[in-house]
């Protein structure tokens, strides 16, 4: 999947991963992606769950090896 945004939070604990995509978010135009890539476990309940929250579009997982890739795109 093309994203147009990318972030790195390997390594970081919650709630940072979500910090750092909501800051990437901002600054990110209607329609756009980011693909957020994050090894903390709770980040696959809380990404989907900062998405229904927000009102942007949880648009796939990816279970990497030692990490996961997530996309969302940015509706709000």
């Amino acid at each position: 999947m093309d994203a147009n945004e990318s972030v790195d939070c390997r390594g970081l604990r919650c709630p940072r991963p979500i910090v750092e995509m909501a800051k990437r978010m901002r600054k990110m135009e209607s329609g756009q992606v980011l693909e957020l890539l994050a090894d903390d476990p709770v980040a696959r309940k809380d990404v989907p769950n900062w998405c229904s929250s927000t009102g942007n579009e949880f648009l796939e997982r990816r279970d990497e090896d030692s990490f996961f890739r997530f996309y969302v795109k940015k509706t709000a």
